[in-house]
């Protein structure tokens, strides 16, 4: 490091405590003169013009003349001043002010970013220079921390801190390090964006407020620009979009931080949570997306170094992970290569585009739900949201199957797939390309099914849908679980045995094609791997459609409309021990709430089969108990194989 770079450091230290101190000061203040915004936004100004201006003439040896026309953009602010009338406002209220000092700040650090670049790289042009580097990284970070120091211990504050710090660690700050580095940095990013939205969720779902759903949805958006981003650069390398991206979502962070909306009341209705989950799904479906496809091809560059950029380019086209990667059980495969593979062999295949188009949005959201990685942040993500409404349950047995859930989703939808080759329903089928040990056969998929089949008589449907199945986490939280559809059809019964239907042609098929009596169907000359696709295609790619537009389509919608084959295979087994038995069919007969019927999500005649039978038992029944705890005589008790174990020993005793 020479001296000129030294003393660029010494002057960008500077500039970030002057620019701590005058916020600290201001922010303690609510009241000031509407002048003295200005009179500090030109201050400010001034010091991002000097770090533009000395970064310029020493490193790139600029002319001197740059200095009196940027000094006199900078004194903009106070010329305005100078024509104002003294006015005494509440500044964090007032627009002008708030958006002026928020757009100095933004300016002040892309300036500190671009002395930085300038002095120590990346030389590439002036936007990604300012952002793509170590020391913005830093500087989000103490803006973050700072910030966070000063205001009161909120979820929104918290918001707002995991969304500043997470740009802290985007894969473009770590440009010039080795990609290793930039790998962890971008792994921390998305682990603190989990965090974030996590605290969306809950700010979604407890403040209805406009300034709460602003907050909650804007950071979706910018969530999902960011993450968007970020697949743009894991997929292309691509700086500009990533450095543009985070410029926006700094200037939209400190709007919030110094702006106060009006909290007011609102209706929360169905365009706020509607608004919200789009952007959300989207941030995660991107963010799964490109970390997945990022830590694949760094990974796979890292264990197989003599292989040349170009000659791994096209090994992504046609291979998985190899074992010898130690990071192949997070990152087995390139979403997007596999999609863009599916769409050249589609429409090599048909020379249909629009077939072509079908199958490349099929690869692309079932390759991208079906990483690892996604399953994981999906994982953590509703998990916590899982364990809060186990918090504010209420029935002990509710609060045991959440546990379940908490438990079973990575047991059954992460692990077993993995080290098992006898669980076919998840990745075991799809990682037959890297081990052929993997390869579903006839036993394994036999066996899948009749452990689904004894789990089921033993615990009823819920032994699939509420442990094997993300459906679980997905809308049993405390979130999703607030959108249960109102009303059901008739219409659905009648359709569940078509799908089921469809389901018991797919197996018999997949039977047929295990002991060699028939291939699996082509398009074309595409051919259809049918176990596979009939899986992913209703488990990943309707069931991930229905989820997206959960507010409209309501939770559960798979068991209620019956469009999953499987889960209907599953409800069948609800009819030999498992059931929702009343204490007291008169207390149902009297009751007038009915609120056992409101709670559940599949919208169950729930009075209607306890009065007419004592208990309902319907192969549509997910088990998730919610008619139990909404029961408010306490009437309603769930039976499965464990009230055989308790009847036993009541009896011994």
């Amino acid at each position: 490091m020479n001296y000129l770079q030294l003393a660029i450091l010494v002057y960008i230290i500077g500039m970030m405590t002057a620019d701590f101190i005058i916020l600290y000061y201001l922010l303690r203040r609510s009241i000031v003169n509407k002048k003295a915004i200005f009179f500090v936004s030109s201050v400010l100004l001034y010091m991002s013009v000097e770090a533009l201006d000395l970064a310029y003439i020493l490193f790139s040896h600029g002319s001197i003349l740059i200095e009196p026309i940027s000094l006199l953009i900078a004194s903009i602010p106070i010329v305005i001043s100078a024509m104002m009338k003294n006015s005494i406002t509440r500044w964090r209220e007032d627009k002008t002010s708030a958006l002026t000092l928020a757009l100095t700040i933004v300016a002040d650090e892309i300036a500190m970013g671009y002395a930085y670049s300038e002095a120590f790289g990346p030389h590439i042009n002036p936007i990604i220079d300012s952002v793509s580097n170590i020391a913005f990284g830093v500087m989000m970070l103490a803006d973050a921390i700072f910030f966070l120091a000063l205001s009161p211990r909120k979820i929104e504050e918290l918001s707002l801190f995991t969304f500043a710090s997470s740009m802290a660690f985007m894969p473009n700050i770590f440009f010039t390090f080795s990609a290793y580095t930039e790998l962890v940095g971008s792994l921390i990013a998305s682990i603190i964006m989990i965090v974030n939205i996590v605290t969306l969720y809950l700010i979604e779902f407890r403040k209805l407020t406009f300034n709460a759903q602003l907050l909650s949805i804007s950071l979706g958006f910018f969530d999902f620009i960011m993450m968007l981003s970020l697949s743009i650069y894991a997929t292309s390398k691509d700086l500009y979009i990533i450095s543009i991206s985070m410029i926006a979502s700094m200037i939209w962070y400190f709007t919030l931080i110094f702006y106060r909306f009006k909290d007011i009341k609102i209706k929360l209705g169905l365009k706020y949570p509607l608004t919200f989950v789009i952007f959300i799904n989207f941030a995660e479906l991107t963010m799964g997306f490109g970390e997945s496809v990022l830590g694949f091809r760094i990974t796979n560059n890292l264990w197989i170094p003599s292989m040349s950029e170009k000659h791994m380019s096209s090994i992504h086209m046609l291979m998985w992970s190899p074992n010898t990667n130690p990071w192949w059980w997070i990152f087995p495969t390139d979403p997007w290569s596999m999609t863009l593979m599916g769409y050249k062999q589609a429409i090599m295949a048909t020379h249909n585009i629009l077939f072509a188009g079908f199958w490349a949005s099929y690869m692309l959201i079932m390759m991208t739900t079906m990483m690892p990685f996604y399953v994981v942040m999906m994982g953590a993500e509703m998990s916590y949201l899982v364990y809060e409404r186990f918090k504010t349950a209420k029935n002990s047995n509710i609060k045991t199957w959440a546990i379940a859930i908490l438990v079973g989703i990575p047991l059954f939808v992460w692990l077993l797939p993995y080290y098992t080759p006898t669980y076919i329903f998840g990745m075991s089928g799809m990682l037959s390309h890297i081990n052929p040990e993997f390869a579903p056969t006839l036993f394994s998929f036999t066996l899948s099914l009749l452990a689904i089949a004894l789990a089921s008589t033993l615990f009823g449907r819920r032994a699939y849908c509420n442990l094997v199945c993300m459906s679980a986490h997905m809308w049993t939280n405390i979130y999703y679980d607030q959108f249960k559809p109102k009303k059901s059809s008739k219409i659905w019964d009648y359709l569940r045995w078509i799908s089921l239907g469809i389901m018991i042609i797919v197996f018999a098929y997949v039977f047929l094609i295990f002991l060699g009596i028939v291939k699996n169907p082509s398009i074309g000359t595409l051919q259809i791997p049918l176990l596979d696709f009939y899986g992913m295609f209703t488990l990943n790619y309707i069931w991930w459609f229905f989820f997206f537009l959960t507010p409209v389509f309501g939770t559960y919608a798979c068991a209620r409309q019956g469009w999953c084959g499987f889960g209907n295979f599953a409800g069948l087994f609800n009819k030999i021990l498992f059931k929702i038995r009343a204490d007291s069919v008169d207390t149902c007969k009297s009751c007038k709430t009915i609120q056992c019927e409101d709670a559940c999500p599949v919208k169950i005649p729930i009075r209607t089969d306890v009065i007419s039978k004592g208990y309902t038992n319907r192969i549509s029944c997910i088990g998730c108990g919610d008619c139990v705890e909404a029961c408010p005589y306490n009437n309603l008790e769930i039976i499965d194989i464990r009230n055989a174990f308790r009847s036993g020993k009541a009896s011994t005793s």
